[in-house]
């Protein structure tokens, strides 16, 4: 598997998820079904991408479809250890403030 997609920790209807492995045009619509499943319980969604070992462009629009679903259902969603890769993508994109991606990998 190319990879995945897990729930860490949940607690006061926040759920911690962490993504692991590849997020390109071969993996997100596997990643969009796993949030599909496991994102609906939670109001506050906070995602690791600390281990993701390569991500391009469609990792990207990926996040923006997240994104753009929170706020559809009142959600929020934030990212943590974003790959370098990923914030240059996002600024050369200038979506860098849409993601919230500013310092996002710290």
């Amino acid at each position: 598997m190319n990879s995945a997609l897990e729930l860490s920790d949940s607690h006061d209807g926040a759920g911690n998820f962490r993504i692991t492995g590849i997020i390109n045009f071969d993996s997100v619509q596997s990643l969009n079904q796993s949030a599909s499943e496991l994102f609906p319980p939670f109001n506050r969604i906070s995602i690791d991408l600390s281990g993701v070992t390569y991500v391009n462009s469609a990792g990207l629009a990926l996040l923006l479809e997240w994104k753009r679903k929170a706020i559809a259902e009142n959600r929020t969603i934030e990212l943590h250890g974003v790959p370098q890769k990923l914030l240059n993508i996002a600024r050369m994109s200038e979506l860098d403030g849409i993601l919230s991606l500013e310092g996002a990998n710290s």
